[in-house]
């Protein structure tokens, strides 16, 4: 009899061991991890610096709001209200997005790292969501992500130039 019950809480034990592992596990990596960035986006303006070799749009921007964040798990969340080119820039009464299509693009320590694809952004409004699987370099020093339109000559491919922009701060985790 007295064989039985260290068996059988030794049993116990093991399978509690069991079910809180994978549980542990699978909570880390539904979070994807430590953030390689999270930071609000910032319009571009015709006086921006270039960023990591890329420069401005050739027109304003304003936002209503946007956030973009990357995990080192390589899960993008972009989220996007009100990217527009102000009025008279493009419409003389209103302010208006023309861009159907972005990119967003992570920069690592200056260099390219890895590009969200095209994603469509919605004409006149300005509002874009959404979220994808990247391939993230194991470091990712100074991280900047742009957001760069898609090539109205080159449907799929992005154009050498930011509409926004998200900068590291220097109390990301």
């Amino acid at each position: 009899m007295q064989l039985k019950y260290p068996a059988a809480l030794i049993g116990a034990v093991s399978a509690l061991a069991l079910i809180l592992t994978p549980a542990s596990a699978l909570a880390h990596d539904g979070g994807g991890g430590d953030n390689v960035i999270r930071a609000d986006l910032t319009p571009s303006t015709l006086t921006d610096p270039p960023i990591d070799g890329v420069g401005p749009g050739a027109k304003p921007w304003i936002l209503g709001r946007g956030e973009v964040r990357v995990r080192e798990s390589g899960r993008m969340d972009v989220r996007i209200e009100g990217l527009q080119i102000p009025a008279p820039f493009v419409d003389p009464t209103h302010d208006v997005n023309p861009v159907a299509n972005i990119h967003a693009v992570l920069y690592c320590g200056g260099a390219f790292a890895a590009d969200s694809g095209s994603r469509p952004m919605s004409v006149p409004q300005g509002d874009a969501r959404f979220r994808v699987s990247l391939t993230v370099p194991k470091t990712c020093a100074d991280a900047v992500v742009l957001i760069q339109p898609d090539s109205a000559a080159t449907p799929g491919t992005r154009v050498n130039a930011y509409i926004a922009s998200a900068l590291m701060s220097d109390d990301e985790d």
